[in-house]
């Protein structure tokens, strides 16, 4: 019998990645984004100490890009990275996975094969080098997100010499409302994060905790002083944008914000702002304006949090609805094949699709002990998540994946200790606004 496409994934054999291989792929990264994202790199540890030990390399995941960045933090050492096992189902990457021996993970649900994977790299060769990003997706904020549950659990469990990859500026070439790079800057560090014996003496929430301290990048702050320019050929600096910010300040009206060029304005009361190549938010005169496009995110999670603390918060929206192809491999830049369109529904208790499928009626509930997150893994216009094993794609009518992201993630936060936000995260904190001559606010 056939198998499907999901069973080959699944069975992919996972081997160390061939020198030859490696060598031309480690070439191709170099070539392509190497002085294009003018990188710079401050390792902090000797390599060679490593090269004939097994090693896990974690690392803050900021953009498309980060592979490469991590292949020359690590230089040119081969790796064998995990990603996300959606992308072994798209054509374009087919060939890359399968000779870079690409380990796949189901994101944020527990994944035995994916363990099996690295227990091939890392058990069975003595110079073995698995690469992570233990947040699971690029981040959306231009921050990094905390490591997905479990993270710690992982690492104890190998108990390798794991190193810390930080990535800085890596968001800013492609941030996450925009599928068009902005070519600049890019800085990598890399230090010694565990030894085998720190792993031992550490318990698995020790070692989590150290992981999110290490991997904690914030690609606004870090350039707030630098001004490094990030270079998208046509100007259009804010287009999209609406996709992460969705909330107005100054109103608080939610869905009506729109990035148009250099623009990001809100269409209810004008409110806005113009973004610039170094990322800095310039206030229209008399608008109310926070100091850079991550601290406008987490002001947007502040108010989730409280919307959801109401135990009748709900939401529901018209989506289209995909799944991967049982056979072959997706093209186009296709993510899903759409199947169905319905209403999602979210509230305290989980979220559910109730729709059709292939022309049928179809309807299905994900508890919220099960949901703790969704993935948004290209930009902001539609977002994935598992049910019973099984993969789903969501595409709203309107640009609100960030405010279906922020709502899950909240909900799932207030009612489990499972998987929390930093312990520094203040959800107290008051809206810190751009400081402008300009700027009246009302």
């Amino acid at each position: 019998m056939k198998k499907t496409t999901d069973q080959l994934v699944k069975n992919v054999k996972i081997k160390k990645v061939n020198p030859v291989v490696n060598g031309v792929l480690s070439g191709i990264a170099r070539m392509v984004y190497y002085h294009s994202c003018k990188v710079e790199i401050k390792r902090n540890v000797d390599l060679d100490s490593y090269k004939d030990k097994p090693v896990i390399v974690v690392a803050n995941h900021a953009s498309r890009f980060d592979y490469a960045f991590v292949n020359f933090a690590m230089k040119r050492r081969a790796i064998n990275f995990v990603a996300a096992e959606n992308e072994f189902h798209r054509a374009k990457f087919k060939f890359i996975f399968k000779i870079g021996h690409v380990i796949p993970k189901r994101n944020f649900v527990p994944d035995a094969k994916t363990i099996r994977g690295m227990a091939q790299i890392l058990r069975k060769q003595p110079d073995g080098c698995v690469a992570i990003f233990p947040c699971g997706m690029s981040t959306t904020s231009g921050a990094q997100q905390p490591s997905v549950q479990g993270t710690g659990k992982m690492l104890k469990h190998f108990g390798v010499h794991v190193l810390a990859v930080r990535i800085h500026g890596g968001y800013l070439v492609c941030p996450k409302y925009d599928v068009k790079e902005r070519f600049g800057k890019v800085e990598i560090e890399l230090d010694e994060l565990f030894t085998p014996k720190d792993l031992q003496n550490l318990t698995a929430e020790e070692i989590q905790l150290k992981v999110d301290e290490a991997l904690f990048t914030d690609d606004y702050e870090w350039n707030a002083t630098r001004q490094n320019s990030y270079n998208r050929k046509d100007g259009k600096y804010a287009e999209n944008m609406e996709q992460i910010i969705y909330k107005c300040p100054k109103c608080g009206t939610e869905m009506q914000m729109k990035g148009v060029g250099k623009e990001i304005k809100c269409l209810h009361c004008g409110n806005g702002a113009t973004l610039d190549s170094r990322y800095n938010l310039v206030p229209f005169v008399g608008s109310k304006i926070p100091v850079n496009p991550r601290e406008w995110f987490d002001w947007q999670r502040r108010e989730m949090r409280k919307m959801v603390s109401d135990p009748d918060f709900e939401m529901e929206e018209h989506v289209k609805f995909g799944l991967m192809p049982r056979y072959g491999y997706l093209k186009h830049n296709k993510v899903s094949n759409v199947v169905g369109e319905g209403v999602l529904h979210l509230d305290k208790e989980g979220m559910s699709y109730t729709g059709t499928r292939e022309g049928e009626a179809w309807t299905v509930f994900i508890p919220r002990d099960s949901l703790s997150t969704i993935c948004l893994p290209v930009d902001g216009s539609f977002f994935y998540t598992y049910a019973s094993g099984e993969f789903l794609c969501f595409t709203p009518d309107s640009p609100s994946c960030v405010r279906w992201s922020l709502a899950i993630e909240e909900i799932y936060r207030l009612n489990s200790a499972k998987w929390n936000n930093y312990p520094w995260f203040d959800y107290n904190s008051p809206l810190k606004l751009k400081k402008s001559k300009l700027t009246q606010l009302t």
